[in-house]
């Protein structure tokens, strides 16, 4: 379990610390930084699940090929800083960070360092590094507490109801949704009780909704083929038909209605279902929780998701929301609150720490509250 999560000088996060508890969602204005701390906490947290090997690859390899789309001085703090810091402390007080920098006045190696370990014991480790003993030592601390074990989810409609063909002997439903209708054909031939229980959690959440199940199709896939003329080799691009799988939810009242006529919110809740019910991972990193659903549902999505986290106990979830229909079915300090700095960078404070929360609790919701006083306070500390 992650007791907190702490940024600095990545991006808008210039200094914010993160408490944490089981649930969690930050609310606040567009572009102030909340999906910038899922972005961070799941870069540095699948380099504990990384290949063995990869630390002989330098910092901006190490961004662009493992973490995600940019090098360090890419997600370093504009206009004036050289390094980042990202950290995440567990509950037993063992930190996992990584420092990283960027050379910007003249050309020149970008650097990181990475530590584990409680305050004063830390082991550490710089990169680049040859030696592969070094690294399996310094990554058996974070891999046997399953800091790796993370999925960030921006789940799109279009993608989760697309027919999908999948060679993994397990497969997966990707961050984007991609993969939904094989993990449907996979848990439909397993019989394990997963897709049952899939179905009941969606029938709460959107009520109509009964049964789902997964159908042969043929899907058109793109390969490269590598073409020898002249003793010259040239690669090009082939398409095949395989047989992949799509998927049906049956509707009261409708019948089985196919994937592609579901609504957004019917898609989302069935992609988040899906990852928390089918091997979970211990941290679910998701931007836009009420995404398309009405009121009611976002209410009883938060409903489904308690139910999941109180059978689930190693599971966190980390959430972006602009909505005051699903706060108000969370505790104060489940509620974190962005907005912008003085100086530009974002800050961060929960809202039972808003100074009239024990008074206006009594007769407030969350997001009554959080509509109420909005985000002023949380950067001036006060009202």
């Amino acid at each position: 379990m992650l007791a907190e999560a702490k940024f600095k000088n990545f991006k808008l996060l210039r200094d914010v610390r993160l408490p944490l508890g089981r649930l969690n969602v930050l609310v606040g204005p567009n572009a102030v930084g909340k999906s910038t701390v899922l972005e961070g906490m799941h870069y540095l947290l699948q380099l504990a699940s990384a290949k063995p090997g990869f630390a002989t690859l330098g910092p901006a390899s190490l961004f662009l090929g493992i973490l995600g789309k940019h090098a360090v001085e890419d997600l370093v703090a504009k206009p004036d800083a050289t390094e980042l810091e990202l950290e995440a402390v567990l509950a037993d007080g063992r930190r996992f960070g990584l420092r990283a920098g960027a050379v910007k006045e003249e050309p020149g190696p970008e650097w990181l360092h990475l530590w584990f370990g409680k305050e004063g014991q830390e082991t550490e480790l710089s990169l680049p590094c040859d030696d592969q003993e070094e690294e399996r030592l310094f990554f058996r601390g974070p891999r046997e507490a399953k800091l790796g074990s993370v999925v960030r989810l921006k789940l799109h409609a279009e993608t989760l109801a697309a027919e999908h063909y999948s060679e993994e002997e397990i497969p997966r439903v990707g961050h984007d949704g991609e993969g939904l209708a094989s993990v449907v054909q996979y848990l439909q031939g397993l019989r394990d009780g997963t897709l049952e229980a899939i179905e009941r959690d969606l029938a709460t959440i959107v009520p109509g909704a009964q049964r789902i199940r997964a159908l042969p199709a043929r899907v058109r896939r793109r390969e490269k083929q590598r073409i020898s003329v002249g003793g010259q080799d040239f690669w090009a691009d082939q398409s095949r038909d395989v047989t992949g799988a799509r998927f049906e939810v049956e509707w009261e009242g409708l019948g089985w209605v196919p994937a592609g006529q579901l609504s957004e919110g019917t898609l989302l809740a069935l992609g988040l279902i899906t990852v928390v019910r089918f091997d979970a991972p211990r941290l679910v990193l998701l931007d836009d929780l009420d995404k398309a659903l009405h009121p009611v549902a976002q209410r009883r999505l938060v409903a489904h998701l308690r139910g999941v986290l109180e059978a689930t106990p190693q599971l966190q979830i980390v959430a972006t929301s602009h909505s005051p229909f699903l706060l108000d079915e969370l505790r104060m300090d489940e509620v974190l609150v962005m907005s912008r700095g003085r100086e530009g960078g974002s800050a961060l404070r929960r809202l039972d720490e808003h100074p009239t929360s024990k008074k206006r609790g009594g007769y407030l919701r969350p997001g009554e509250l959080w509509s109420l006083v909005g985000e002023g306070w949380v950067s001036e500390g006060r009202e």
